[in-house]
């Protein structure tokens, strides 16, 4: 008999910190968020940093209570069919879930063909030809899929090399700036100061710390697979949030400061500030090295989101819902190989079309550019909106176990979904063409997920809780 069960016990607690850590992409401050915010934010980039982690405390309460209760690879839409034990509810938060967790293959890669381009010409002068960077996307999303299908053992040990050599790397560069620069201020944490005014200091939180922090939750899909799951993920989760808000925000104030607060919209032009100010700081020879750390932490930040949404197809399998090949693991591995294809396929297919598209209207280095901010949008919608599902679910689960706090499990948790609102508003009265076409993506994924799940209405729940 074919045994299609996840191993068990395999992560440990610091297994599950670095997992969430590397999926935040702490290198990405010097890369793609430190960018978005300066373009849209400029001299108070630093301060979205500050707003980005209260809004995901404000959302980490009610993922914090799940984890001590449920646990199941199918992560978020287990908790809502736990709290609500509603078909519709909980497997539309699933499908949401799947696109939220799979376009970090897409948007990584994008990133790492984006970055490869821009940074030949910003270190070297070089203008790279156009086939370069559609072929490094592809081969970034085959090397997630190789890591990916190897193993959750295999990724951990990655997540924890990596997530330390981009702190560590990114961290010198910040000291060594803040330490020589002429223009430390306050300033950098005045909303006032703000170069888009509301509208663009929400759309640089929603594109720069938003996007980067939301990969914190990311690993509640690997609770089957944790050691002493109830107790170790609430932990894991907290601690790594922690430690890359600060860095982050440490990072991205660096940066600020880096420059004289008129030169920082020139500075954003050049589509990788940190890096020129590395450069301009620290030389030539330095900058490249901390590029290369950077980037590799780049192309690995996606793994954690696509062994979670390869555990979703998994689960969804489990429970009736997908074919039932979604939920074969591999014998030696022990990996959803089949899930994680479709995680891999997918991807490259996404990515192909979007970039092809934007790059044939707008050229390669803002095409690219484009081709990120859109699946940005897309995916932080996705991720922002299983999210506040469960927040509003929590009180009913808690209800449930007759222990409900109004305090935490109604005012604080509803605060979180308000301020998920309001980054909601500001930022789509705030895009333009061509990302606002993202909301047609947006709507043409919850129809499809719609009409899956009314298909296979007749299929009740499962199994919720996996057990220690």
């Amino acid at each position: 008999m074919e045994d299609n069960s996840l191993k068990r016990g395999v992560l440990g607690f610091w297994g599950i910190v670095f997992l969430s850590v590397v999926a935040m992409a702490p290198g990405s401050i010097y890369l793609l968020a430190s960018t978005t915010s300066l373009v849209y934010v400029g001299e108070a980039a630093p301060l979205t940093f500050v707003v980005g982690t209260i809004l995901m405390f404000f959302n980490v309460v009610a993922v914090y209570i799940f984890t001590t209760k449920v646990v199941n690879a199918g992560g978020f839409y287990k908790f809502v069919e736990a709290a609500t034990r509603n078909t519709y509810l909980s497997r539309m938060t699933a499908w949401v879930q799947l696109l939220g967790q799979t376009l970090p293959f897409t948007i990584g890669a994008t990133v790492f063909a984006w970055l490869v381009y821009v940074s030949a010409s910003v270190l070297f002068g070089i203008t790279l030809p156009t086939f370069i960077p559609f072929l490094a996307s592809f081969l970034v999303i085959l090397y997630l899929f190789v890591i990916a299908y190897l193993g959750i053992k295999v990724s951990v040990r990655l997540a924890m090399v990596v997530g330390i050599a981009q702190m560590a790397f990114v961290f010198v560069v910040g000291v060594y700036i803040v330490s020589h620069t002429s223009f430390n201020s306050i300033q950098a944490f005045n909303i006032s100061k703000s170069a888009g005014g509301l509208n663009g200091f929400f759309i640089g939180t929603i594109t720069g710390p938003v996007t980067a922090y939301i990969g914190y939750s990311s690993v509640v899909g690997f609770s089957e697979e944790a050691k002493l799951s109830k107790s170790t993920m609430k932990k894991a989760i907290v601690t790594s949030l922690l430690m890359t808000a600060i860095f982050e925000t440490f990072i991205m104030y660096s940066v600020t400061v880096g420059t004289s607060p008129s030169n920082l919209a020139s500075l954003s032009s050049t589509y990788a500030p940190a890096l020129f100010l590395t450069k301009e700081y620290m030389g030539l020879g330095f900058a490249f090295v901390v590029l290369i750390v950077a980037l590799f932490g780049e192309i690995s930040s996606p793994l954690t989101f696509g062994n979670s949404a390869a555990r979703v197809g998994f689960a969804l399998s489990r429970d009736g819902v997908l074919p039932g090949y979604f939920s074969k693991i591999h014998r030696k591995y022990r990996t959803p190989y089949i899930s994680v294809l479709f995680v891999f396929i997918f991807s490259a297919a996404v990515s192909i079309v979007t970039q092809v598209i934007l790059v044939h209207y707008y050229g390669v280095a803002t095409g690219f550019f484009y081709s990120i901010i859109f699946w940005v949008v897309v995916l932080t919608f996705m991720n922002l909106l299983y999210h506040a599902v469960v927040n509003e679910v929590l009180p009913f689960f808690m209800k449930k176990l007759k222990n409900l706090n109004i305090i935490k499990h109604v005012i604080v948790p509803s605060a979180g979904t308000l301020i998920i609102i309001l980054v909601f508003y500001y930022t789509f009265l705030g895009i333009t063409a061509p990302v606002e076409y993202a909301t047609i993506a947006i709507a043409a994924w919850i129809i499809i997920g719609g009409v899956i799940v009314f298909r296979k209405r007749r299929v009740g729940v499962s199994n919720i809780d996996m057990q220690e």
